[in-house]
């Protein structure tokens, strides 16, 4: 049974060395402070002792592995030539939004999302409408606002399914009126999945996939392990693409700018969707009661709000009313580093990875606290 009370020494990753030489308590960046399942472990290190590192195919056993847990998981049947296996999920976005959308042409998204949506403009120069969630209404999908905002050169519609930085399961209602809504006006959907396998309190992951089976063929969708089993450095990940018309586009759209698969990451995705299924659901047990614990917390704390999280590891944490000029600064300065919630189109909001061992979450709440009590005091 995995350990993941024990702190670990992550010191060289991207997470731990933004605070290098600080005693900032790193909750930003979404990858965990635990280690990867052993059975990942022991894969690589079994491939890494053949010393075969040239250019390699997608593995045969690693392509049944995908189908079968799409089968299993969903009863989402899925063809060996719809499997587009890419470095990862965001080269993924950014070469769907290149390759099915053309100049002229707009992308659509609701906000607060996940950040790398909100570079596509820049990236590959098409246009992105955002449409504001009500924050203030249990974050619901806009779908009355994203009908509003549907022009004739709207093409692509992105969404995060579940929905990273808010932690929300989209429901079967807001997913079909979604669909429904992308099929009366003829647009694409790109849907990252990313974190479907990090779902809490019994709740099960719907595919846009499976809502309404008319939209797979304008679907591109987004998987992959990194989230779950910790691999976020490895990379790898697939894009579920059903529509001979469109795969052929995404293909050429990433055709010397998106780079081949390497051969551990390739091993990697095998092990994690083969191997790992006991470690995952002792992984949600741990991170369901870290939630739990985070949520009674964050309750005690006047001025600071707690969206409800149904999936991920991450908590949206609303501060407006404490008014503060810059809250990154704010909790850095009381000794835990938060994700900036302006990043992902949500000013006066923070995001909280409370993917970590309890005694760090322990930690990070007591400053939390003394820093707000602290604040108040002099307010």
């Amino acid at each position: 049974m995995p350990d993941f009370d024990v702190i670990l020494d992550r010191r060289g990753s991207t997470k731990w060395d933004k605070y290098r030489d600080t005693d900032v308590l790193p909750m930003w960046i979404a990858d965990m402070d635990f280690n990867p399942p052993p059975a990942v472990i022991d894969q690589i290190q079994s491939y890494v002792s053949t010393g075969m590192f040239g250019y390699t195919d997608r593995p045969g056993e690693l392509i049944d592995v995908v189908l079968s847990h799409l089968e299993k998981t969903y009863a989402w049947q899925v063809g060996v030539d719809d499997l587009v296996f890419i470095p990862g999920v965001v080269s993924g976005l950014n070469v769907a939004c290149r390759g099915l959308v053309a100049p002229g042409e707009s992308l659509l998204t609701a906000t607060p999302i996940y950040y790398p949506f909100l570079d596509l403009p820049k990236n590959v120069d098409r246009e992105l409408i955002r449409i504001p969630i009500d924050m203030d209404a249990d974050y619901r999908y806009p779908v009355s606002a994203l009908e509003a905002a549907i022009t004739p050169e709207s093409r692509m519609l992105l969404i995060c399914n579940p929905f990273n930085p808010v932690g929300r399961m989209l429901s079967s209602a807001e997913l079909s009126d979604i669909v429904s809504l992308c099929l009366e006006h003829d647009l694409l959907i790109c849907s990252d999945e990313i974190h479907c396998q990090l779902i809490f309190d019994d709740r099960k992951h719907v595919p846009v996939a499976k809502v309404d089976p008319r939209i797979e063929d304008n679907l591109v969708t987004l998987i992959g392990p990194g989230k779950t089993y910790n691999l976020a450095g490895i990379g790898g990940g697939v894009a579920i693409i059903k529509n001979p018309v469109l795969r052929e586009k995404f293909n050429e759209a990433s055709d010397g700018i998106m780079g081949s698969i390497n051969v551990i990451a390739y091993q990697s995705m095998l092990a994690a969707y083969r191997d790992c299924e006991p470690w995952r659901l002792e992984l949600i047990k741990y991170l369901q009661s870290n939630r739990d614990y985070l949520a009674e917390r964050i309750d005690r704390i006047p001025g600071i709000g707690m969206n409800v999280v149904e999936a991920t590891y991450l908590a949206w944490l609303d501060v407006r009313s404490l008014a503060l000029e810059n809250p990154p600064a704010f909790f850095e300065s009381a000794g835990v580093g938060l994700s900036d919630g302006a990043d992902f189109g949500g000013p006066g909001f923070v995001r909280l990875n409370f993917a970590c061992p309890r005694a760090i979450l322990v930690e990070a709440c007591d400053r939390i606290e003394g820093a707000v009590s602290a604040h108040h005091n002099h307010s």
